[in-house]
Protein backbone atom coordinates (compact mmCIF):
# COMPACT_ATOMS: atom_id res chain seq x y z
CA UNK A 1 0.00 0.00 0.00
CA UNK A 2 1.52 3.48 -1.09
CA UNK A 3 0.81 5.89 1.21
CA UNK A 4 -1.80 9.35 0.47
CA UNK A 5 -2.48 12.22 1.52
CA UNK A 6 -6.10 13.29 0.25
CA UNK A 7 -5.51 17.14 0.27
CA UNK A 8 -8.80 19.03 0.56
CA UNK A 9 -9.05 22.34 -1.63
CA UNK A 10 -12.24 24.08 -1.95
CA UNK A 11 -11.46 26.47 -5.09
CA UNK A 12 -9.61 23.08 -7.01
CA UNK A 13 -11.54 20.55 -6.06
CA UNK A 14 -10.15 17.61 -3.55
CA UNK A 15 -6.45 16.18 -4.65
CA UNK A 16 -4.22 13.31 -3.69
CA UNK A 17 -1.17 12.98 -3.15
CA UNK A 18 0.27 9.38 -3.29
CA UNK A 19 4.14 8.63 -3.30
CA UNK A 20 6.57 5.28 -2.88
CA UNK A 21 8.43 5.13 0.14
CA UNK A 22 10.72 3.06 -1.54
CA UNK A 23 11.51 5.33 -4.10
CA UNK A 24 13.66 8.21 -2.71
CA UNK A 25 12.91 10.91 -4.88
CA UNK A 26 9.33 10.59 -4.63
CA UNK A 27 10.20 10.34 -0.68
CA UNK A 28 11.86 13.58 -0.99
CA UNK A 29 8.87 15.25 -3.61
CA UNK A 30 6.41 14.17 -0.74
CA UNK A 31 8.20 15.53 2.29
CA UNK A 32 9.06 18.96 0.24
CA UNK A 33 5.39 19.43 -0.43
CA UNK A 34 4.15 18.03 2.64
CA UNK A 35 6.40 20.19 4.78
CA UNK A 36 5.77 23.40 2.31
CA UNK A 37 1.86 22.67 3.15
CA UNK A 38 2.51 22.57 7.16
CA UNK A 39 4.54 25.67 6.71
CA UNK A 40 1.56 27.37 5.02
CA UNK A 41 -1.20 26.45 8.14
CA UNK A 42 -2.56 23.26 6.83
CA UNK A 43 -3.40 20.89 9.14
CA UNK A 44 -2.44 17.26 8.32
CA UNK A 45 -3.86 14.91 10.13
CA UNK A 46 -3.06 10.98 10.00
CA UNK A 47 -5.34 8.36 10.81
CA UNK A 48 -3.87 6.28 13.60
CA UNK A 49 -7.08 3.66 13.90
CA UNK A 50 -10.28 3.55 15.72
CA UNK A 51 -10.62 4.39 19.50
CA UNK A 52 -12.98 2.09 21.82
CA UNK A 53 -16.27 3.36 20.30
CA UNK A 54 -15.52 2.21 16.98
CA UNK A 55 -14.92 6.12 15.55
CA UNK A 56 -11.80 6.92 13.72
CA UNK A 57 -9.14 8.37 15.24
CA UNK A 58 -6.85 11.42 13.93
CA UNK A 59 -3.60 13.20 15.35
CA UNK A 60 -2.65 16.28 13.87
CA UNK A 61 0.89 15.97 12.61
CA UNK A 62 3.28 18.84 13.09
CA UNK A 63 6.07 17.51 10.42
CA UNK A 64 7.72 15.24 8.32
CA UNK A 65 10.83 13.18 7.62
CA UNK A 66 11.21 12.72 4.62
CA UNK A 67 15.08 10.10 5.67
CA UNK A 68 11.76 7.69 6.84
CA UNK A 69 8.88 8.67 5.65
CA UNK A 70 7.48 9.47 8.99
CA UNK A 71 4.98 11.72 10.33
CA UNK A 72 6.07 13.53 13.59
CA UNK A 73 3.49 14.16 15.95
CA UNK A 74 3.91 16.29 18.40
CA UNK A 75 2.62 16.58 22.32
CA UNK A 76 0.72 13.28 23.11
CA UNK A 77 0.95 11.70 26.19
CA UNK A 78 2.44 8.22 27.21
CA UNK A 79 -0.27 6.69 27.17
CA UNK A 80 -1.30 7.91 23.86
CA UNK A 81 1.90 6.86 22.33
CA UNK A 82 1.73 3.08 23.88
CA UNK A 83 -2.20 3.01 22.23
CA UNK A 84 -1.14 4.35 18.86
CA UNK A 85 1.94 2.21 18.81
CA UNK A 86 -0.34 -1.01 19.26
CA UNK A 87 -3.21 -0.24 16.91
CA UNK A 88 -0.24 0.11 14.27
CA UNK A 89 1.63 -2.54 15.30
CA UNK A 90 4.63 -1.14 16.26
CA UNK A 91 7.58 -0.93 19.05
CA UNK A 92 5.99 0.64 22.15
CA UNK A 93 8.14 4.10 22.90
CA UNK A 94 10.89 3.93 25.37
CA UNK A 95 10.01 5.18 28.85
CA UNK A 96 10.53 8.53 29.09
CA UNK A 97 13.87 9.39 31.37
CA UNK A 98 14.97 12.64 32.68
CA UNK A 99 13.50 16.29 32.23
CA UNK A 100 9.72 16.07 30.69
CA UNK A 101 9.47 17.83 27.16
CA UNK A 102 7.69 17.76 24.22
CA UNK A 103 8.25 14.02 23.06
CA UNK A 104 7.53 13.46 19.22
CA UNK A 105 5.85 10.32 17.59
CA UNK A 106 6.98 9.18 14.56
CA UNK A 107 4.20 7.37 12.33
CA UNK A 108 5.35 5.61 9.40
CA UNK A 109 3.70 7.26 6.52
CA UNK A 110 3.05 3.60 5.01
CA UNK A 111 1.25 2.92 7.99
CA UNK A 112 -1.84 5.43 8.25
CA UNK A 113 -3.42 7.43 5.35
CA UNK A 114 -4.02 11.07 6.09
CA UNK A 115 -5.72 14.22 5.02
CA UNK A 116 -4.34 17.67 4.80
CA UNK A 117 -7.08 21.00 4.92
CA UNK A 118 -6.19 24.40 4.73
CA UNK A 119 -7.01 26.83 6.71
CA UNK A 120 -9.82 28.07 4.43
CA UNK A 121 -11.46 24.68 4.55
CA UNK A 122 -11.50 24.79 8.05
CA UNK A 123 -13.30 28.07 9.10
CA UNK A 124 -12.61 31.65 10.04
CA UNK A 125 -13.06 31.29 13.35
CA UNK A 126 -9.70 30.45 14.89
CA UNK A 127 -11.47 27.72 17.26
CA UNK A 128 -12.03 26.20 14.77
CA UNK A 129 -8.37 25.26 14.13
Amino acid sequence: MNPAVSILNVSDGDTKLIFDTDKPVERERAARIITDMLRRGYAIMAYIGNNKDGEATYKRATGFDAATAEYLITGLSPEEETAIAEQLGLQPPPKAKGRRGRRVTRVPAQSVPAIASARAARGSARESW
